[in-house]
């Protein structure tokens, strides 16, 4: 009975997609944060899963270190938007 109340389409916003996006080696631990509570932090709020390559794994040809951002279309935008905060003002921060 339930499932004939299910939307197929509804399912859709959770099916796990990822994304990854490079950021910088030197702004890496502003996002990772002392103990990964950035990171846990942007976890949380957005609800995406959130990895981040070893040192020394970079983005091919870059020095920019892998962020794997898995989740709902929705949690990835949000976390990458985040991610993204933090490296403007680390990019800010070292301009002045």
């Amino acid at each position: 009975m339930l499932e004939d109340c299910l939307d197929p389409s509804s399912l859709k916003e959770d099916r796990s997609n990822s994304v990854t996006i490079g950021v910088a080696d030197e702004h890496i631990g502003l996002v990772v944060g002392r103990g990964g509570r950035n990171i846990m932090e942007i976890s949380q709020v957005s609800g995406a899963r959130i990895k981040v390559s070893d040192r020394g794994d970079f983005m091919s040809g870059t020095t920019d270190r892998k962020v794997t951002i898995s989740g709902s279309q929705r949690s990835i935008r949000a976390a990458e938007s985040m991610i993204m905060q933090k490296v403007a003002y680390a990019s800010e921060r070292l301009m002045d």
